[in-house]
């Protein structure tokens, strides 16, 4: 089938993206843009700061003024302005030289005429067709993105084994008006691929290296080299990758930079706004979890509406504790004496030695010769305090207490005490020990809350002291003394344990709700500030996406036309090119129509694998022709793979068609393509290319 070859109407040698042609970047036209727009200051403010950077939009988040004068100064630094890359003209290869590199042994070279057309060369798989695509790419780039994609030992078989001197890249560049090359050469000198060191000599005849070429820059975002592995990407690929070739290479990529960062602000601002609503319910949870009237005061005053945050402020601040007077209770409580164990048990047994020594001597003679001498004594010190009055009081004689009478009841006493002595002792000893008893169970402090457990326990422990049996006595200490001891320990712990945290867990409370009122407060700032950032950003958001599709659009027509000649008879069309969304939703959405059928910009999805990578190569091919790429070469590497006749027939139009306006070297192991081009009589060099077992390599012209 023999294909008339067209050209796209205002797509001849250039592809001129709309915008760029005065030589402004995306930024200023942008910027120009929005010197026109009806848009209110504060949102032309946030507007201004997203294109000036990260750091302007932080001083608008946080409440200060930026200073975007340097938007003003003109131009853009930022972006890789066509009309200032290489204004000298284009860039074509005019030789690439190799030796010990991949498959090439000994030195082979490969010579072009430096301008526009087509070369095909043509060898069977690991003939060096790669290795020579390869090697340019290494030596004006310094890698390899097959490399990239490759595991580390695979890449470490870079050498070559039939050739032991050293391994050399050199590549001679003719640019526009020079008539001498420019050469850089790439030699290796250790076993890592890493290890090359390169160097370029100007047509001055001054040595330099490659950064002093410029081409750094223009190299990542022209890129003069495609290969197999790159078209199958370029589609299939992780989406973002595209995207962003796409629009380094339409200029918008800093535009692009500055609706994300605004998107980004915009939907921080939004969460930081919404988080006080968001856990405002589980804050109340926790307050009412409290028993601190604080909290109570807090809750009432979260679930009323619009809540005071002046007051949830002054409540948090009160990190004190809410009863002092319990406080104070709870230092004596910590401080509180109680008897101790042993001192217990020691009155417990002294009571029961005493009730069994008295429980010996009633009803003995000593028993009642005790009771004799305190019934006389008490008798004498009646007559003693009333001498005048000798009447006995008991039985009523007359004159029965006078003088003889005492000296009687003292000769008495005299004589019984010593028969009464074990009966007294043993009731003294009683007496004391109920004294002991006495002792031990002090009232209740009357600062201590009766209804407590201790409160409960003290009184039941200071009613003890009306009990006069001995063994009751003893059996009191000992039961109620135990829980005694037991309940005062426990509140001496627990007094000591609330005296570290003195607000019984409210600190902590109140430290989670002065940072929700911070929280709060931050997001009545942030609502007024969001409402014009999100003006600015919706603003933004038109504007890129229409700088986008001007720019876009050459760049589209060029790829249609490119696909309409590779489908050949097939019935899909290439309906439109888009760059879509944002961040890491960004991608590149394909429109195909497959037989009349909207295919939804699930292009790769529709398509066979031949279809797919001539879609492939209809995106990417254009950009060779873009206003401003230095290169005026282009070097494919095996693009024919997967292509049956009829799609190859429509790239060998293609080729020839861009070969009238740049130099395309492409590396092929399928003969169809030049088949192609002689069958349709469209002008090229063909070549081929033969290695043999040693790694010799050369080529031969047809």
């Amino acid at each position: 089938m023999v294909t008339t070859v067209t050209t796209v109407p205002g797509a001849s040698s250039e592809t001129e993206p709309e915008g760029e042609s005065g030589g402004a970047g995306a930024l200023q036209e942008a910027l120009a843009r929005l010197a026109e727009a009806p848009l209110d200051p504060l949102a032309r403010q946030w507007v201004r700061a997203a294109l000036d950077g990260d750091s302007s939009l932080d001083t608008l988040v946080r409440g200060g003024t930026p200073d975007t004068s340097g938007l003003d100064a003109g131009g853009d630094a930022r972006t890789l302005s066509p009309d200032t890359v290489h204004p000298e003209g284009h860039s074509y290869l005019s030789q690439v030289r190799v030796q010990g590199f991949r498959g090439i042994g000994p030195p082979a070279t490969l010579e072009f005429p430096p301008g526009p057309g087509l070369t095909v060369i043509v060898g069977r798989n690991g003939s060096g067709k790669s290795s020579f695509a390869e090697a340019a790419e290494a030596a004006l780039t310094g890698r390899n993105l097959r490399w990239d994609a490759m595991p580390t030992a695979w890449r470490d078989g870079w050498r070559n084994l039939h050739f032991a001197d050293h391994t050399e890249i050199t590549v001679e560049v003719h640019q526009s008006g020079e008539t001498r090359p420019t050469r850089v050469t790439r030699t290796w000198s250790g076993e890592s691929v890493r290890s090359a060191r390169g160097e370029v000599s100007f047509p001055s005849g001054a040595v330099g290296s490659l950064r002093d070429l410029g081409w750094e820059q223009a190299l990542a975002r022209y890129r003069p080299f495609l290969s197999y592995d790159e078209l199958g990407r370029a589609v299939t690929g992780r989406a973002a990758e595209l995207y962003d070739t796409i629009t380094e290479l339409l200029g918008v990529r800093d535009l692009a930079e500055a609706e994300r960062r605004l998107a980004k602000t915009c939907h921080n601002l939004t969460k930081q706004r919404d988080r006080p609503g968001r856990e405002r319910d589980r804050l109340v949870e926790q307050l009412r979890e409290s028993a601190d009237p604080r909290a109570e005061q807090a809750v009432t005053l979260l679930s009323s509406g619009p809540p005071d945050l002046d007051s949830l402020a002054a409540l948090a601040s009160d990190d004190g504790p809410a009863d002092p007077n319990k406080q104070t209770v709870l230092r004596r409580l910590r401080r509180l004496s109680v008897p101790e164990r042993a001192l217990m048990t020691e009155v417990v047994s002294e009571l029961r030695g005493a009730a069994m020594e008295l429980a010996m001597a009633e009803g003995t003679k000593g028993d009642r010769a005790r009771g004799v001498t305190q019934l006389l004594e008490q008798a004498l010190e009646h007559h003693r305090r009333h001498p005048s009055d000798s009447d006995c009081p008991t039985c009523g004689a007359e004159g029965a207490l006078g003088a003889e009478w005492a000296a009687r009841a003292r000769a008495e006493i005299e004589a019984l005490e010593p028969v009464a002595a074990n009966a007294s002792s043993a009731y003294e000893r009683a007496e004391k020990a109920r004294d002991q008893a006495r002792f031990l169970m002090a009232p209740m402090p009357t600062w201590l809350p009766a209804d407590s457990e201790l409160g409960q326990v003290w009184a039941e422990w200071e009613a003890g002291g009306g009990i006069t049996d001995l063994r009751e006595l003893a059996d009191h200490i000992e039961n109620v003394g135990r829980r005694l001891r037991s309940a005062a320990l426990a509140a001496r712990k627990s007094a000591a344990r609330q005296l570290e945290e003195p607000t019984d867990g409210w600190a902590e409370l109140a430290e989670r709700l002065s940072a929700w009122v911070s929280d709060a407060r931050a997001a009545v700032r942030v609502n007024e500030m969001l409402a014009p950032a999100e003006r600015g950003l919706q603003w933004l958001t038109a504007v890129a996406r229409e700088v986008r599709s001007e720019r876009l659009r050459p760049l589209a027509a060029q790829a249609e036309h490119v696909w309409h000649l590779l489908r050949q008879e097939r019935h899909i069309d290439l309906e439109e090119l888009r760059l879509v969304g944002r961040g890491a939703q960004r991608r590149v959405a394909v429109d195909v129509n497959v037989d009349g059928v909207d295919g939804g910009g699930n292009a790769p999805g529709l398509l066979s694998q031949g279809e797919f990578q001539a879609l492939a190569l209809s995106i990417c091919l254009p950009r060779t022709l873009v206003h401003g790429n230095p290169f005026g070469f282009l070097v494919l590497d095996d693009p024919v793979q997967a292509m049956d006749t009829e799609t190859v027939e429509g790239l060998a139009s293609v080729l020839a068609e861009v070969g009238q306006h740049r130099q395309l070297v492409v590396f092929t192991h399928d003969t169809r393509l030049p088949d192609a081009l002689r069958r349709l009589g469209l002008p090229a060099t063909l070549r081929t290319i033969n290695r043999d077992a040693m790694s010799n390599v050369w080529l031969a012209t047809e």
